[in-house]
C-alpha cells in the first residue's frame, strides 16, 4: 500500500507529458464511411478536412496514389496534423 501513491503519481506524470502530443501527428486506422469530396472525408463516424498538402499512399506505404483511389468501405490508416486535418493516408491491410 505504501507504494501505491508513488506509482499513481508516476502514472499521472506520464499521462500529462504524453497528452499534448496526442493531438499532433496522431495516427489511427479505421474504415472510410464516405468520401465527401476533395476537401473532406468521413472515417469512423468523424468528418476530417484533408490538408492541402496531404499525401496518399498504396498499401506498401511508399507508392503515392491519388485520393480518388480511396472508396467507401476501404480500411485506411492516416495521420492528423496539429490543425486536425488529415496530412497522410494509406490503404491498410486490415
Amino acid at each position: 500500500m505504501k507504494y501505491s501513491l508513488p506509482i499513481i503519481t508516476l502514472f499521472m506524470v506520464i499521462l500529462l507529458v504524453a497528452a499534448p502530443g496526442l493531438t499532433q501527428d496522431n495516427t489511427a486506422a479505421s474504415q472510410i464511411d464516405a468520401v465527401v469530396g476533395a476537401g473532406e472525408i468521413v472515417i469512423g463516424d468523424q468528418t476530417y478536412t484533408i490538408a492541402s498538402n496531404a499525401e496518399f499512399y498504396a498499401r506498401d506505404e511508399r507508392t503515392k496514389i491519388s485520393l480518388s483511389r480511396f472508396d467507401e468501405g476501404d480500411w485506411v490508416e492516416f495521420s492528423v496534423n496539429a490543425q486536425g486535418e488529415i496530412d497522410a493516408m494509406w490503404l491498410s491491410s486490415e
